[in-house]
């Protein structure tokens, strides 16, 4: 991803946030947010912003939390955004609920009300779930968590 592109996606989740608060959207005030992530000329800074801004949008749209792992933390590798997976993820589990939603999500994905395809359509969650833990992330209990807890609904629905 390059800069620019980066720099636009940031600003555009950032918009989503805000709208999704019922706020009105002030652009003058979006740099100096971005700015608390750091130095605006480094482009970790803008990274940082933008998987921020991306988990809260998740959290303050939540509908379904199967739509957690089908969906939002199952990213395709074509996704200008991919290489983001990790800490996108990583910032959905600072919210204090977090891990209660992916739980959640996984009991919905095991239950009855799924089909074997529909999970394995997320197998791209199981597997960042899986690089996650080898990576040793900051969030590594919640991840071995994760991956004990998908292995026991994974014997329940067989």
């Amino acid at each position: 991803m390059n800069f620019a592109e980066l720099k636009k996606e940031t600003y555009e989740m950032w918009e989503c946030v805000s709208t999704f608060k019922g706020a009105v959207v002030q652009p003058e005030y979006f740099k100096g947010e971005v700015k608390t992530f750091g130095d605006l000329r480094c482009k970790e800074t803008w990274k940082k912003a933008y998987c921020s801004f991306y988990a809260k949008m998740i959290r303050s749209s939540i509908l379904d939390a199967y739509n957690l792992i089908l969906y939002q933390f199952n990213p395709s590798p074509d996704d200008w955004d991919y290489e983001l997976r990790y800490r996108i993820f990583e910032e959905f589990l600072t919210f204090p609920d977090g891990l209660d939603f992916i739980k959640l999500g996984l009991e919905q994905l095991f239950s009855s009300d799924f089909t074997r395809q529909d999970r394995e359509e997320a197998r791209g969650f199981f597997l960042m779930v899986q690089e996650e833990s080898a990576r040793g992330g900051e969030f590594g209990g919640a991840i071995g968590s994760l991956r004990e807890f998908a292995k026991l609904a994974r014997a329940q629905a067989s």
